[in-house]
């Protein structure tokens, strides 16, 4: 002990100090468990060394020895030296239950929910819907339901903009057969490619209410045909009102949009280097100004010196960016001269056009669909057995809406209490991003007793799809609707309320993330009888192709000659030699790409992948197959100079290969990644040959090799190509030429697209149609790199101004970053930025059937109407 004190008195460290005097601490706890054996019990207590640093922390509650024992002696086998048998605390803080309603959201779980709009991004939490597993099916759709109808669901954003979702409708199957002149003027013959067919018919009245009463009919209906023609053909409005007149001088009475004496312009920002818009009012500015300040203002460059107007913000970023590279001021000086310059100048063109033609509205064919009933009254009036149409008839169960394919009913309105629908099969594709539709308000063409019960249909899965598809599960389902009249739209509301989740492409659930053409809905059986007679109709129909790219997905693919997913009828088609045969991932093939082109077939394959099949190669059609190796990255794979697609097996192709798309005639090229024309804008080209007329002018700008100009110049359009790469726009007249048209109406502009925007701009120049497909992303003439995730806006800026009033503005982008809605609101802030705050969306041009997606659609195509 002496020894130890005498250490302790020596030493200097505090940690030695208190490391002993903590081993003191023991020696006398353990005397005090010897004076317990022995019969003595002292009160005593222990205290921590009299140290500083140990005064300072937080003290702890002590036990006496004998309170220590005591719990020893009560749980011996817990306290065992071995500690075999010590007991282990369970972790559980609370009662286990069998289904534990979750209180809380995960992060993940959070965004999902915000992604399928069950909760919106400004719920509080204790608004947070819960899981599906833990509420009533019932109330999850109708949560679902109303979180789609909050501020920052797809259908609110959407009406938002200008659309009515319930307008979308897929559009029909039409051809080009036949180009010309009719005197100055071009036109085209166009014929629907799919036409309806009478299934049965049943004698539902007498002869005495006329021929026209008689019957009613199961009709196969195409999709995107209507049941009755909507409205009157209107004539193209080709004078412009006084009103309008007016309205058009106003405005170019001041350079920029204005509001009453308040202006909204275009400001450069040079800390964010980008544009933005900005609200001002001149004379509240000037008014406090003196006279002097005034007239030196004014000298300075005024307004434009400010750049708080459209060739201010141009200068202001010149200056900057002249800033940034060069350091001598004359340098600086000397590029602001030249885009001032540049920004003045206005060089004579052939696109140039007077501006009468700049005072007229836009013109297009007035837009009309094919309807059943219009088909039957030709029909029928051609085999000697004229009948009434319009809206003498009614759709009584099947098929009922536009984007609906199959079976449909129709009969006169005076006789629909004379027919009895036995039952009603359905087919639908399941799968929109959890996605509901809202139900539908429409009057029932029957009375309410002859109605089927929803309740009483049943419901079976007959494909599903999930392998690779992360979140993007799809159910291919087959709804059955007994004992009354159904409709697909009662077959929507089954798959809704039992498989919770939209059908695929529904308009109505999210019009900006269509993921399909149309919605997949198809009436493949109904059985119908005649109350006052004995006839009876009980038929079933095939599967529509654009299903059956989801319901016949074979095991293991096992493809036979000439059978692949949902291709059939494109193989058949005799308008149409190019389309896409495999696409990839979605279509089960990671990394295989499959596209037809006449006789040939391109294969771009991904190496990291396995290889895929050539489904077509033993159909008699195949003359060679060329393939081209790509990266994930195509950047990566654009970098490598000089690889061209090498021939696999097969003949050679020629130079140019002429292929056919809805009867136009394209040219393809094979000594590149890019053939020249893209497959998954079909349907846009499509729309380009019907709509546009002699006296419509088109601006394509990034027109490649002019594809939709062609298309528009079958229908008679004035067309202007604009792209960088002039080896592009030396294959557009060749094309023109192939399908007759001379090219005297039709320019090609080679340079940077958004300098000529800015020409244009500056010229007056209008359009009807300005259509924009940029790259993902480019470099342009000035060797300044663009994007279109971070430029898009700007782009759209430059081009809307050039519409004419009741336009159309052509969005377009194949940028997998971008989802629908961020590309939405970028066109929406690049209108703003033009001062064109009122355009309305006008429609989602979804990608054909022959690219079906895991999730978003890849390109996106938004149509817009410039008022």
């Amino acid at each position: 002990m002496n020894s130890i004190v005498l250490h302790f008195q020596r030493a200097d460290n505090n940690h030695i100090r208190e490391v002993i005097m903590y081993k003191l601490f023991s020696f006398y706890a353990c005397l005090s468990a010897l004076a317990i054996v022995s019969g003595f019990t002292p009160s005593y207590k222990a205290r921590l060394p009299s140290s500083t640093s140990l005064n300072a922390r937080k003290k702890k509650e002590f036990v006496t020895v004998k309170q220590l024992m005591e719990k020893v002696k009560k749980d011996a086998d817990g306290y065992s030296k071995n500690g075999k048998n010590k007991k282990k605390r369970s972790r559980r803080t609370r009662k286990k239950v069998d289904r534990p309603k979750q209180k809380y959201l995960y992060a993940a779980q959070r965004k999902e929910l915000e992604r399928s709009g069950v909760v919106t991004t400004n719920v509080d939490k204790d608004e947070e819907i819960e899981s599906a597993e833990d509420t009533d099916d019932k109330e999850v759709i109708e949560r679902r339901i109303q979180a789609n109808l909050d501020k920052n669901s797809p259908i609110t954003i959407a009406r938002n903009l200008g659309m009515n979702p319930a307008l979308q409708a897929c559009e029909a199957s039409f051809a080009v057969v036949e180009t010309g002149l009719d005197g100055d003027d071009s036109f085209n013959r166009v014929i629907a490619t799919e036409n309806p067919r009478i299934i049965g018919e049943l004698r539902v009245g007498d002869e005495e209410g006329g021929s026209s009463g008689m019957f009613a009919y199961v009709i196969e209906k195409p999709a995107g045909w209507a049941i009755i023609e909507g409205g009157k053909k209107k004539k193209p409005n080709k004078s412009k009102p006084k009103t309008q007149q007016k309205k058009k001088e106003a405005v170019e009475k001041s350079p920029t949009k204005s509001k009453g004496n308040t202006k909204r312009t275009k400001y450069y920002d040079e800390e964010k280097n980008s544009f933005d818009v900005v609200e001002y009012d001149e004379l509240n500015m000037l008014s406090v100004m003196t006279p002097e300040e005034i007239a030196e203002f004014e000298a300075e460059g005024g307004f434009d010196g400010m750049a708080l107007s459209d060739a201010g913000a141009e200068l202001a970023k010149a200056a900057s960016d002249a800033v940034s590279q060069y350091d001598e001021d004359e340098d600086i000086e000397t590029i602001v001269d030249n885009a001032r310059k540049e920004m003045n100048e206005d060089k004579p063109s052939t696109s140039v056009q007077s501006e009468e033609n700049n005072d007229t509205p836009a013109i297009f064919a007035p837009e009309s669909r094919p309807s059943v009933v219009s088909w039957l009254k030709e029909l029928k009036a051609s085999e000697g057995i004229p009948i009434r149409g319009g809206k003498f008839w009614t759709a009584v169960a099947g098929a009922v809406d536009i984007d609906d394919s199959g079976l449909v009913l129709i009969c006169p309105k005076e006789n629909v209490d004379n027919l009895y629908v036995d039952y009603a099969k359905y087919t639908a594709v399941v799968g929109n991003g959890k996605y509901i539709a809202p139900k539908g308000k429409k009057k029932a063409p029957v009375a309410a007793r002859n109605m089927a019960s929803i309740a009483d249909a049943k419901i079976d899965v007959v494909a599903k799809l999930r392998k690779g598809r992360d979140d993007d599960i799809v159910l291919t389902t087959e709804v059955m609707i007994p004992d009354g009249v159904s409709s697909t739209n009662d077959a929507v509301q089954v798959c809704q309320n039992q498989l919770l989740d939209g059908i695929r492409g529904d308009s109505n659930a999210n019009p900006l993330d269509r993921r399909a053409s149309r919605r997949l809905v198809h009436c493949s059986s109904l059985s119908v009888s005649s109350l006052n007679y004995d006839d009876v109709v009980e038929t079933e129909v095939d599967i529509a192709e654009d299903i059956r790219l989801y319901s016949d997905r074979r095991n293991n693919h096992e493809y036979v000659a000439g059978s692949f997913l949902g291709r059939a009828e494109l193989q058949g088609n005799e308008h149409t030699t190019a389309y896409r045969e495999i696409n990839g991932a979605a279509d089960g093939f990671p990394g295989w790409f499959v596209d037809r082109y006449d006789q040939w077939l391109f294969v771009q394959h991904d190496p990291n992948y396995e290889r895929g099949p050539l489904p077509s190669i033993h159909d008699n059609k195949t003359a060679g197959v060329y393939y081209f190796a790509t990266e994930r990255d195509r950047s990566i794979t654009g970098s490598k100079k000089g690889i061209k697609p090498a021939l696999l097996e097969g003949k050679v192709a020629p130079e140019m290969i002429p292929v056919k798309e809805n009867g136009i005639i394209y040219h393809a090229n094979f000594d590149d990644l890019s053939t020249g024309i893209f497959l998954d804008q079909r349907d846009q080209r499509s729309w380009l040959s019907r709509f546009c007329t002699s006296e419509t002018r088109v601006l394509n700008c990034f027109s490649h090799c002019g594809a939709f100009s062609v298309a528009a110049a079958t229908a008679g359009a004035e067309t202007v190509s604009l792209d960088l790469d002039k080896k592009w726009l030396d294959r557009v007249k060749p094309q023109l030429e192939a399908n007759g048209i001379e090219s005297d109406k039709h320019d090609c502009i080679y340079g940077d697209c958004f300098d000529w925007l800015r020409r244009l701009g500056k010229r007056g120049d209008k359009f009807d149609i300005v259509i924009v497909d940029p790259p993902s992303t480019s470099v342009g003439k000035k060797k300044k790199r663009w994007s279109a995730r971070n430029d898009y806006d700007e782009l759209v800026s430059l081009a809307a101004p050039l519409v004419k009033e009741g336009g159309l503005l052509w969005t377009t982008t194949n940028s997998q970053q971008i989802h629908p809605i961020k590309f939405a609101r970028m066109c929406k802030k690049g209108l703003d930025y033009a001062g064109i705050p009122n355009a309305k969306l006008e429609r989602v041009a979804a990608m054909p059937s022959d690219f079906p997606s895991i999730g978003p659609q890849n390109v996106k195509n938004l149509v817009w109407r410039i008022p």
